[in-house]
């Protein structure tokens, strides 16, 4: 049986399977971490629309990409406490989920 395959940016193909177990990890990580139900769900649709963005696995983001997307998020003018949850979420599975120690994340 084929695995589905989604399209990325790059012509390179990410199995589905392969954005479903990062999901899958992220809300175990955020559970064990304590979130309430309301920030799960918000974290979740804050990944999600980043994966609709760029169409591709998060997990293949350079730190670059991940920075122009939030500065392109924060040109659009959202009210502040809905950018600074997407910030926290991104900031949440790339760290915790996907293991990356970016600057961009750090305190300021």
């Amino acid at each position: 049986m084929k695995q589905a395959k989604l399209s990325t940016n790059s012509s390179k193909s990410v199995p589905i399977t392969d954005i479903n177990q990062l999901k899958a990890q992220f809300l175990t990580d955020m559970e064990l971490a304590g979130l309430a139900s309301a920030s799960r769900n918000r974290y979740l649709i804050a990944v999600e629309q980043l994966i609709k963005y760029c169409w591709c696995s998060p997990a293949e983001l350079t730190e670059s990409q991940v920075n122009q997307y939030l500065l392109e998020r924060h040109r659009q003018n959202p009210a502040k406490g809905t950018f600074k949850v997407m910030r926290f979420a991104l900031r949440f599975f790339f760290q915790e989920t996907v293991g990356c120690d970016w600057h961009l994340f750090k305190k300021k």
